[in-house]
């Protein structure tokens, strides 16, 4: 750890602070892990949602995962590294029709398709370029799942409802020739919190496939499974355990009747690239408040960091630091319970809060480095990157603990100019 805290001090003495910090190989080494507690022969995708940098992207198509994307600049991301388009999954349930054109012109071939205006929209769109699709159907399975952010299985913005696709079945019988229906699309919900709920998960969905082939007539060739492996965010916990999710799963896959000869596919972002990213920042003060509370505030906060806390999508209060000034591990908890603490951003807002009213006695300075590890997933594009108007950190790719690549991301106004339309007489 000393050695890692050392090449941060000099990355932020040579690039600045707040930095974000990836580490590529860490990427590589989580995908070599899911595939090894996966079903042999399923293929994994990497969602660029969860950390569309192109560095990552890369690695995890590097390490043999395909790409699944949900918007046109996560498609550029894909294209730009040559990756191919055949190999990638174009999902989301509010797709435009312009985006939908862009990716078929690209050489997207692949979508999953969330109702009937979004099968109809590819479909106009693949007989208007002559270009084959192929079609995933995704389901919100009439079973409810216990634990994590539920996707599937509650009432959801997420793909067809069984009834409505059997209530539709003749429009699935009309398609014309420039679309294939090659499979179902379930992912029950993100951060699932045990092995077990992960095996229920897809338990419950195998039954959702082999329930709608059996009644729709039309044999799969693919079933996308999702995913929701978990990891910590923004904190230190312990990780779960998936060792015995292969022989688990391989079990209910042979179980299949209908369904028995489909492909098996599974997405993941936040665990292939969640323990790969930490963020550096400085403290900036150390202020004393009413009840005997601390304020530590940071050249981050939720701009950079956990803007989605707001919506319950991260939860706020579970911050660990490190700080690398001191050469502690963390932040430790100990017997002084009377001081109240709160990690605060640089934001004009009360809002900007990463941590508050948290019973340690810390010591760290003015001045001092810190860093919040486990935050390579849903990290700076999923924070409030344009509030306040505040520039975004530079994020560094490393691998071998050198550094690889360096991006930044543009926030601000672009002036557009008007064109007045020129009457039709």
């Amino acid at each position: 750890m000393q050695d890692t805290f050392g090449n941060w001090r000099s990355l932020v003495e040579e690039f600045g602070s707040p930095l974000y910090v990836y580490d590529l190989d860490i990427v590589e080494q989580r995908i070599q892990e899911l595939k090894q507690v996966l079903p042999a022969n399923s293929k994994l995708f990497y969602s660029l949602k969860a950390n569309p940098l192109p560095a990552i992207a890369n690695a995890a198509a590097t390490a043999g995962a395909n790409l699944e994307v949900s918007s046109v600049n996560e498609l550029k991301v894909a294209c730009s590294l040559n990756f191919p388009t055949e190999k990638i999954l174009y999902t989301g349930p509010g797709k435009t029709n312009a985006e939908i054109q862009t990716a078929i012109e690209a050489g997207v071939n692949t979508f999953s398709v969330e109702s009937w205006a979004d099968l109809a929209c590819i479909e106009n769109n693949a007989q208007k370029y002559e270009q084959k699709i192929r079609l995933l159907l995704r389901v919100n399975p009439v079973t409810p799942l216990q634990g994590g952010l539920a996707m599937s299985g509650a009432p959801t913005q997420f793909g067809f409802e069984e009834s409505v696709l059997l209530d539709g079945s003749e429009k699935l019988n009309q398609l014309s020739s420039w679309v294939e229906l090659v499979g179902y699309h379930i992912y029950y919900g993100t951060q699932l919190d045990s092995e077990d709920t992960i095996v229920n998960a897809v338990s419950i969905a195998i039954d959702c496939v082999e329930r709608l082939t059996s009644k729709l007539g039309f044999i799969p060739q693919i079933l996308d499974l999702g995913g929701g492996f978990p990891w910590p965010f923004a904190n230190q916990n312990q990780s779960v355990s998936l060792c015995n999710m292969r022989d688990r799963l391989e079990k209910l896959l042979s179980q299949r009747q209908h369904s028995a000869a489909a492909e098996i596919w599974f997405e993941s972002g936040r665990y292939i690239t969640a323990s790969s990213g930490t963020l550096i920042a400085t403290v900036l003060d150390i202020k004393e408040a009413k009840n005997n509370s601390r304020f530590v505030v940071l050249d981050t906060g939720i701009n950079h960091l956990g803007g989605m806390s707001g919506l319950r999508r991260i939860p706020r209060g579970y911050i660990s630091i490190n700080n690398i000034s001191a050469e502690k591990d963390s932040i430790e908890t100990d017997t002084l319970k009377h001081e109240r603490l709160s990690v605060v951003g640089p934001l004009c807002s009360p809002l900007d809060c990463l941590t508050s009213n948290t019973d340690i006695s810390f010591s760290v300075n003015i001045g001092d480095i810190v860093a919040i590890p486990n935050v390579g997933a849903y990290g700076l594009t999923a924070s409030l990157v344009a509030f306040l108007s505040r520039p975004a950190p530079i994020e560094i790719a490393l691998r071998g603990g050198k550094v690889v690549e360096l991006y930044t991301l543009r926030t601000g106004h672009e002036r557009i100019t008007m064109q007045k339309k020129e009457s039709i007489k």
